[in-house]
């Protein structure tokens, strides 16, 4: 759980490509879906994410644009990026039918603002079920009617959760003015959720 614009989808993408990388030095592809709020972000993801840490090691890519059929015969934009050694980083706006199908790695991006988490937990659970499979959970809180609320917030020792709020990421590094942040927003609610992670 991460606040807003601390370098979430930055991060988890560097982490992507830098997990392709390692299986193709070793002779390996490896297979990795982005799943994120809609096809905005997932071009986001892809283009200022993955994209760029791969022009930024040096590694050629070849980028795709294609429809995803959905069950209801509609279509969404998937981007998708495969280099040499074959591995593929697909991006799809997230909904139950673009979680199903797949058997790759996969990264949730926004979770908590994905329309009917549930549902696409649901459909995700199968296709990380083999052992080597990863998948990564980020979000900004929104509210408690939500998986991500859940994951977040249970007790179980089955995930490794983590939180970086405004306060750490600005000792951490980041070139943010806290306090002039607060008093622009003037809005303690949405202060509170957005950048110090409270429900």
């Amino acid at each position: 759980m991460l606040a807003r614009q601390t370098g979430k989808t930055f991060t988890a993408t560097l982490e992507i490509v830098e997990d392709v990388l390692e299986a193709e030095a070793t002779g390996r592809r490896v297979d990795w879906v982005i799943l994120s709020r809609g096809e905005r972000q997932a071009k986001e993801a892809m283009r200022k994410g993955v994209a760029l840490h791969l022009k930024a090691m040096g590694v050629a890519f070849q980028e795709l644009q294609y429809e995803f059929p959905l069950s209801d015969k509609t279509k969404v934009s998937a981007l998708e990026v495969v280099t040499p050694g074959g591995s593929k980083i697909t991006a799809l706006p997230a909904n139950p039918d673009t979680a199903r199908g797949f058997s790759a790695n996969v990264f949730l991006d926004e979770f908590a603002f994905h329309a009917d988490s549930r549902a696409i937990c649901a459909s995700l659970f199968p296709v990380v079920s083999a052992p080597h499979l990863k998948i990564r959970i980020c979000s900004t809180p929104n509210g408690k009617g939500n998986k991500f609320y859940e994951l977040m917030t249970g007790k179980d020792d089955q995930w490794s959760r983590h939180t970086v709020d405004i306060y750490t990421a600005v000792a951490d590094g980041l070139d943010r003015d806290v306090d002039e942040l607060r008093a622009a927003l003037g809005d303690e609610d949405i202060w509170q959720q957005e950048f110090e992670l409270k429900w």
